[in-house]
């Protein structure tokens, strides 16, 4: 099975699915007409699927879906077939039909929505999905693809701690390789980031200080004005209290 987030949208020529389903049931119907038992829904579905035909197989497994609603290995195949074919929003409708008999792969369901949702820009979702699959059990796909979202959100921390958890106690990593590279990229990050932090509220404490400094000065000007103030009117009331003689001259 495809590695989760290495599937690229294939080339091709798009097909409309309502003929080739009318297409399909002529071709059982000649088949049976003829002696010949034809291969199941599925079957077919999972041949073009293998052959790398995501379109040819979409018909076949939504006509498979329709024999048999409750295999939840239908809507894997069906969802990760519309996923190859760009075909997110469809691909996100299926495993959420597909939810209810999801069993045993309830985990990839989620992974494989928020592979989806990713895709479609949604990442605050995505990063949802991944912790929902993640909280049914340890999911290496999950937790590797959610580094990638933290990233993508400058999350750098929570990036840092997926990654490194992941090279841990995944057997066989994925892209190994790459995610120490960036693991040791992301360690340089968070000490560059720590020494702005430094840096910054070095600055924020000299700023106020400058600006204590500042206030301080005007409240000692506002007092030095209130003692001039004081003496100016002790010296007025002197003057208004004199009662000496005065001589007038005619």
């Amino acid at each position: 099975m495809r590695k989760l987030n290495t599937v690229k949208p294939l080339g091709g020529k798009k097909i409309k699915l309502r003929s080739s389903f009318v297409l399909i049931h002529l071709i059982i119907i000649i088949s049976y007409g003829f002696g010949e038992v034809p291969d199941s829904a599925l079957s077919n579905g999972q041949r073009l699927f293998m052959d790398n035909k995501p379109e040819d197989a979409i018909t076949w497994l939504e006509l498979a879906l329709g024999e048999d609603s409750g295999n939840n290995k239908i809507y894997n195949y069906l969802g990760i077939a519309y996923e190859q074919i760009g075909e997110y929003r469809k691909a996100i409708d299926t495993y959420n039909r597909g939810l209810s008999y999801a069993g045993d792969l309830k985990s990839i369901f989620f992974t494989n929505i928020a592979n989806n949702l990713g895709l479609l820009g949604d990442y605050d979702s995505a990063i949802d999905f991944y912790t929902q699959a993640m909280e049914l059990g340890y999911n290496g796909d999950a937790l590797r693809n959610r580094a990638g979202e933290y990233l993508r959100k400058q999350l750098y921390d929570k990036a840092l701690a997926d990654y490194k958890l992941y090279i841990e106690v995944e057997v066989s990593p994925y892209q190994s390789d790459e995610i120490k590279r960036v693991i040791n990229l992301l360690e340089h990050k968070l000490d560059e980031i720590a020494v702005q932090k430094i840096e910054e509220e070095r600055k924020r404490l000299e700023e106020e200080a400058r600006q204590r400094d500042l206030l301080n000065q005007v409240l000692n000007s506002l007092s030095s004005a209130g003692d001039e103030t004081t003496n100016l009117s002790a010296r007025t009331e002197d003057v208004e209290d004199y009662n000496g003689d005065f001589d007038i001259v005619d």
